[in-house]
């Protein structure tokens, strides 16, 4: 997780914006913060999630298949995206 941190130039430029300046430099800081924790909130691979199902006594190869292109195709109506596809 990085920090961030305020620097003096835009710590000036803050206390000169108004509320329409405000509000678009405070949404932008949100989105970078929502992408950075997306990011590094990503889910396993196709791979990984394949090789742990395995392990589960009484399920296969075709059964392990059908779970994670289950899986994937759940991710893809919610609107997430697949992380580490492989």
């Amino acid at each position: 997780m990085r920090k961030y941190e305020l620097n003096r130039k835009t710590y000036k430029e803050i206390r000169k914006m108004d509320h329409g300046q405000m509000s678009l430099f405070c949404e932008k800081l949100y989105m970078k913060g929502y992408a950075d924790g997306k990011t590094e909130a990503a889910g396993l691979s196709e791979t990984e999630v394949m090789k742990t199902i395995l392990q589960v006594k009484g399920i296969g190869e075709k059964k392990a298949q059908s779970i994670v292109q289950a899986l994937t195709q759940a991710q893809k109506e919610m609107g997430g995206v697949a992380h580490g596809q492989e």
